[in-house]
């Protein structure tokens, strides 16, 4: 069977669009996919609402996405939560060999919608400024999960909140979700992320897919990594998820534990305060 994207759905070829469905945005449609290439010719079913694209897995109905990835960074400044294992991977904790476009199409089938308020981008000369006191939209908005084997073989799963610290705030960084600001497609047609290899940025990031919207993002030098992080080269499943609308709730969870609420971003951006 073949798949086709529509709408930021996935749906059988030739199967009808649900009355008052419209077409994904042009913007949309060039995000996901490469010059010369349809991405969605790769999606492959696993069975019921189940698929797989490259090496990510998804579930068209729960909207959980599940990416493989190693630790690449315990200790130390972080600036990036995930990157392409070609990309800024002495700065990042988690690397992948899954490609940047293949994880942005998969966010797109699954309808995510990229956040337009994350970035203003008036001012070309600057590139995108993250926008102090910005809301953003359940459907731009995502939690990020670690699943991984501890010594004795047993399988974990921690919030990713749990890994890392902000040092300004000497705790663990703030819960909630991190927000789908969808990368850039450059005037040459090719998509930035792809080129740089940023998936998911502690500190803001245009070229990113996904970016984080705490206090303190357009800084260099307040991440870092938790001691209960496993060594680097330990194989983890990066697990993101979506927020309820109006519930604060994740799908796919107990109902008796509480979510967070969508949150504005904090900042914004006035420079690093630390030098390269």
């Amino acid at each position: 069977m073949v798949f086709a994207m529509a709408g930021g759905e996935v749906r059988a070829e030739g199967e009808k669009p649900a009355a008052g469905e419209k077409p994904a945005a042009e913007t949309e449609k060039k995000a996901a996919a490469e010059p010369g290439a349809d991405p969605t010719k790769a999606i492959e079913s696993l069975g019921g609402s189940r698929y797989r694209i490259g090496q990510i897995e998804f579930d068209k109905e729960t909207r959980v996405l599940s990416i493989p990835a190693v630790v690449n960074m315990n200790k130390g400044l972080v600036e990036y939560l995930l990157v392409h294992e070609s990309g800024k991977v002495h700065e990042s904790l988690f690397s992948t060999k899954v490609r940047p476009m293949e994880f942005n199409v998969a966010l797109l089938l699954l309808n995510w919608k990229a956040s337009e308020t994350f970035f203003d981008y008036t001012e070309p000369e600057r590139g995108g400024v993250p926008v102090k006191g910005a809301t953003h939209r359940v459907e731009n908005s995502l939690t990020i999960h670690v699943r991984w084997k501890d010594e004795k073989g047993k399988e974990q799963t921690v919030r990713i909140e749990e890994w890392l610290h902000n040092l300004d705030k000497k705790a663990h960084i703030s819960e909630g979700p991190f927000i789908y600001t969808g990368s850039r497609i450059m005037p040459d047609g090719s998509f930035l992320a792809q080129d740089t290899g940023s998936i998911v940025a502690l500190m803001v990031d245009p070229a990113s897919i996904v970016n984080n919207p705490r206090e303190g993002n357009e800084l260099d030098d307040i991440w870092v990594p938790d001691p209960a992080v496993p060594a680097k080269g330990t194989a983890v499943t990066i697990e993101l998820r979506p927020v309820a609308a109006g519930k604060g709730e994740e799908k796919g969870e107990s109902k008796g534990e509480k979510k967070p609420a969508v949150k504005p971003s904090q900042g914004k951006a006035a420079g690093k305060r630390s030098a390269k």
